[in-house]
């Protein structure tokens, strides 16, 4: 079961990645992927692009390769209240916006209820699209009530194909449980592959079987479906 649509992938203007837009895009239409989004890390991050990086993003065609790029980034959460680090009016120009904490851009000496409470800021937050690799237990979270508010605002969870290959203890155990609560709650989610090179672009599967076997229903998986994931979007497709 493939992936129609990668929302979450770095090229090199994330400063730690290592394939070029045109790159991702070829590799992208030779996986049989409709849409690619572009979504580097955001200027908070070590070697992240800087804000004028996402600006000039209007440079990049509709279309490469057949694939319709999608104007991304992938935003840091820098405080305990909840910022983001791009302002809102550049938030608002980009076609998808996940927001993600980072062990060092984000603040790790947190409670379980102040990351929870700092999560709840995120997902209130209107630009926000898709909350990135949340299972990180660096980042302790009270699951139920960040799904439940994700949920209310009409947020994504990501299912990281990424978070997988991690040797961080409790990772794996943190995707059972997220995924649990998605299911009781038959919400959308999309599974990413948080590429950082082109090879691994529309690379899902480790995630994809956990997710199956974990009972998520296939029509839930939003980014199985182009059109629905360009009407979630708001995008248009040819």
């Amino acid at each position: 079961m493939k992936i129609r649509a990668d929302l979450h992938t770095h090229s090199i203007g994330s400063g730690h990645a290592y394939s070029t837009i045109d790159e991702m895009a070829l590799a992208a239409k030779q996986r049989g992927l409709k849409i690619l989004a572009i979504t580097d890390h955001a200027p908070n991050m070590p070697g992240g692009a800087h804000e004028y990086f996402f600006y000039n993003l209007r440079a990049l065609p509709e279309y490469l390769h057949g694939v319709r790029l999608l104007r991304g980034a992938e935003v840091n959460i820098i405080s305990q209240n909840g910022a983001l680090d791009l302002e809102p009016e550049m938030l608002a120009a980009l076609d998808v916006v996940v927001a993600s904490a980072h062990a060092v851009t984000t603040p790790e000496n947190l409670t379980k209820k102040q990351n929870t409470e700092m999560y709840l800021k995120v997902i209130a937050n209107q630009h926000v699209d898709i909350l990135g690799h949340i299972e990180n237990p660096i980042f302790a979270l009270d699951y139920e009530a960040v799904i439940a508010a994700a949920q209310e605002h009409g947020k994504l969870v990501e299912i990281n194909n990424a978070s997988f290959g991690l040797a961080r203890h409790g990772s794996y155990n943190n995707c059972l449980e997220i995924m649990r609560i998605l299911k009781e709650r038959n919400m959308p989610v999309v599974i990413n592959s948080d590429a950082h090179v082109a090879t691994r672009v529309g690379e899902v599967s480790r995630a994809m079987e956990v997710a199956l076997v974990q009972g998520i229903k296939p029509e839930n998986i939003l980014n199985l479906n182009a059109k629905k994931t360009a009407e979630w979007l708001k995008i248009k497709l040819k």
